[in-house]
């Protein structure tokens, strides 16, 4: 840095420079930042961007957001899995939100108010050159960490993944967006946030939620990662991330086991009984079934019946093998917001101490909605007289 050059006029020298050499239109970046007034006081160095603006910006401009911060912490970087750069504008308010869960959940650690944790600096991630591989023994190895049998569901993927540390918020996200990760190094210490759309369906939420738990147990970090419905990625990272939960949601020896213990498969209604159990015992997709069973079972996929299964509706299959009844039920909950338990009561436990304001647990519990967080905790017996 020059003699006398303050921290806000190098980064105005910086940003200028990278809207001349990219040629920015001004109102793209005006819609990006969110106004006109933003933008100029950026341009001009009247102050720092936040860490929403230098995310967003890092994506637009293909930067580090730390170098936008100049070398503030904590540190975001950005890349976008199976999208494009200008995808930022459609996810830009999430992302902004999830910064903020970050920033309340780093402020309650710090207050002593952090909930437990299964540690893991012992667990290491399989670094095989197959990604197949590297995926499979990856999910084994978290299983064997966790005490969870080959043969045992994952039921409640949120909690788990919450209780190694790592807060999960259901919202409403664009159409095409499966789910976002959002990391944060912070002196050293790495956290995450995962974001799922909640208006997938039930079996794709889990998916989504398994995929990015793998990107935080490879340490992807110093990105946040969109997982978008469109396009292929044939990127290392997300193939890893796609065997590990396809095989930590539904192990080999579970397929296995399932196939011997219908015995022979032949007819449409054996297959379908197979195929929606297999569904509904371990939380999976009827493709990523039948997926399983392809890789796991030899020449099953050449069966009429099989093909059949394949091409039939879900519903339909369901309500031939007798599961109509409990589909019904896993997917009761689809489509409704859910804010993450643990991080709610981190922020609650340290708002109840006088140590965050309202403002921080409106972040967590309604979308920044201070009025609504009011009422959601007087609803559960919150004294807020003088709030």
């Amino acid at each position: 840095m020059k003699v006398g050059e303050t921290l806000e006029q190098r980064f105005a020298a910086t940003f200028q420079s990278l809207i001349s050499e990219a040629k920015a239109p001004l109102a793209q970046l005006i819609e990006l930042l969110g106004s006109k007034a933003d933008l100029d006081d950026l341009v001009t160095g009247s102050r720092l961007p936040s860490l929403y603006e230098a995310t967003a910006l890092g994506a637009f401009f293909k930067v580090p957001p730390s170098t936008l911060l100049q070398a503030k912490s904590p540190s975001m970087g950005v890349s976008f899995r199976l999208g494009q750069l200008e995808g930022i504008r459609d996810v830009s308010s999430d992302v902004a939100h999830a910064a903020k869960l970050l920033s309340v959940d780093r402020l309650t650690r710090d207050w002593g108010h952090e909930e437990p944790v299964i540690p893991l600096p012992k667990f290491a991630p399989s670094k095989s050159w197959s990604y197949r591989e590297a995926g499979e023994k990856t999910a084994s190895r978290l299983r064997a960490f966790l005490d969870i049998d080959d043969l045992e569901p994952v039921e409640d993927l949120t909690a788990l993944v919450e209780s190694l540390g790592y807060p999960v918020e259901y919202r409403p996200l664009p159409t095409d967006v499966h789910g976002i990760s959002v990391p944060e190094d912070w002196d050293g210490f790495s956290a995450w946030v995962v974001l799922i759309n909640c208006e997938d369906n039930w079996a794709r939420q889990r998916f989504t939620l398994a995929h990015e738990l793998s990107h935080i147990l490879q340490r992807d970090s110093g990105h946040i990662v969109i997982d978008r419905a469109v396009l292929d990625d044939d990127r290392r990272a997300e193939r890893i991330a796609d065997s590990f939960a396809r095989n930590f949601l539904l192990p080999e020896e579970a397929v296995q086991c399932a196939y011997s213990r219908s015995g022979k498969v032949s007819q449409f209604e054996q297959m379908a009984s197979l195929v929606t159990n297999l569904m509904l015992t371990y939380g999976v997709s009827r493709d990523a079934s039948m997926y399983a069973l392809q890789e796991t079972i030899k020449d099953i996929s050449i069966s009429p019946a099989f093909v059949a299964c394949r091409e039939a509706r879900v519903s339909d299959l369901m309500r031939i093998s007798g599961n109509e009844k409990n589909w019904f039920e896993v997917k009761g909950n689809q489509g409704n917001p859910f804010p993450s338990d643990r991080l709610t009561q981190q922020a609650l436990n340290a708002y109840a101490a006088g140590l965050i304001p309202l403002r921080a647990v409106a972040d967590v519990i309604a979308d920044g909605d201070q009025a609504a967080a009011m009422d959601q905790l007087r609803s559960a017996g919150w004294d807020l007289v003088g709030t």
